[in-house]
């Protein structure tokens, strides 16, 4: 073979080789780049050492060469496809291998075509046999247009190759860029949120104090209000007493137009008596309590000897227009009791009637002023064949309570 054929045949076997990674080192730098990337990071551990490891294994005899090139191209093809591995570290390895892929493609391409190999080799032969230097300067020709092809494709293969890495470059950059944008849209979201939590936080506080205000004022009015109602209840009891310690000496003056009223125990002896007539003649019995109403106020308000004018004048001028056989008496503090014999319920209950309309009608003078007089509610009951005393006047007392308690005036006959 001649030396100059020997040597192009040489040259052509080694474009088909490394030439793809020196004459265009950019794929080596983005390698590069993405190892620098991934050192030092947590999640990136695994994928930088895959890529370092196919670079060592395959830069042991002289520069990585296309065979690294596929090689790393599998290895992050099987890392990208592994579930296991971390979702943005597989997007990581698929950018990588589309970095890669376009120097595969042009590796394919710049392979010699076997049928330029086979023309080269069989037109060396033809010019050492036939010994003329024109076969020779043919045989050169020859082999020289088969390599000029090759090159010729390959200067076409890189501007490709350097058009689609920039178009990948802008993609990557556009795709980060989104990236980046997301990552501070949610940063700005998570400012906002944090805001918020702030702003409902200082709210919250501020509630806690008030309602602590509260529970306190509620407490000082609690114990203020426990205090009033104790004071009340006991000014209420000094005032019941003091009633109740002044009556008694006026009941002993309580006369009516027939004479001094009965007190409470002259009134049950003479019930007591009337009952056993009443058993013995058949004839009916009707007892009734009645109970002056407001002789507190009055009281509070005009003084004790109003109230006191008050008793008189029921005991002067409203119970002693009864019958002469009807028997008044005194029963209590601010009650009268008044027995009706030979009377049915609707005769004494009459009778009581007008007396309530009498009362309703008078007024008392007491210091230049006139007051009306209080009204009343009374009870009214009948005597029941083989009743005691003390039943008929328990059933007439727990009447007159029930009235009482309902709010009502007049005269009640249950």
């Amino acid at each position: 073979m001649h030396p100059a054929a020997a040597h192009n045949t040489r040259g052509t076997a080694q474009l088909t080789g490394s030439h793809v990674l020196s004459s265009d080192s950019r794929v080596m730098q983005t390698i590069s780049r993405y190892l620098e990337t991934l050192r030092g990071t947590v999640d990136g551990d695994e994928l930088h050492g895959i890529i370092a490891r196919t670079l060592r294994r395959h830069g042991r005899n002289g520069p990585p060469g296309p065979d690294c090139l596929l090689d790393l191209y599998e290895q992050l093809d099987a890392y990208a496809r592994d579930p296991v591995a971390l979702p943005r570290m597989r997007i990581r390895a698929r950018l990588l291998q589309q970095h890669i892929s376009p120097y595969l493609a042009d590796l394919k391409r710049t392979k010699l075509p076997e049928a330029d190999r086979h023309d080269a080799s069989a037109a060396a032969p033809a010019a050492a046999q036939a010994g003329t230097a024109d076969a020779e300067s043919e045989a050169a020709r020859v082999v020289e247009g088969v390599v000029e092809r090759p090159r010729e494709q390959q200067a076409q293969a890189a501007a490709e190759r350097a058009a689609r890495y920039n178009e990948l470059l802008r993609s990557e950059k556009d795709a980060w860029q989104a990236i980046y944008g997301t990552v501070k849209d949610y940063q700005r979201l998570k400012e906002a949120w944090m805001k918020s939590l702030d702003e409902l936080a200082q709210q919250r506080d501020a509630l806690e104090h008030k309602l602590l205000k509260t529970t306190e004022q509620l407490s000082r009015l609690e114990v203020e209000h426990e205090r009033l109602r104790t004071a009340l209840a006991q000014a209420r009891a000094d005032a019941k007493r003091a009633r109740a310690s002044a009556l008694p000496p006026l009941a002993g003056q309580l006369n009516n137009r027939q004479g001094q009223l009965a007190r409470r125990d002259a009134f049950v002896r003479q019930l007591q008596a009337e009952i056993r007539r009443t058993r013995r003649s058949g004839a009916p019995l009707a007892l009734g309590l009645i109970r002056i109403e407001s002789l507190d106020d009055i009281a509070e308000r005009y003084g004790a000897e109003a109230a006191d004018a008050a008793l008189r004048c029921y005991a002067q001028e409203i119970l002693s227009n009864f019958r002469a056989y009807d028997v008044v008496a005194h029963y209590d503090n601010d009650q009268f009791a008044v027995m009706f014999p030979d009377t049915a319920k609707d005769g004494a209950r009459r009778a009581l009637e007008k007396a309530y309309k009498r009362a309703a009608e008078t007024h008392i003078n007491h210091a230049g002023a006139s007051i009306p007089l209080p009204p009343f509610v009374g009870a009214l009951v009948t005597y029941a064949p083989g009743e005691n005393p003390a039943a008929l006047l328990e059933r007439a007392e727990r009447a007159l309570a029930d009235a009482r308690v309902r709010g009502e005036r007049g005269v009640i006959a249950p």
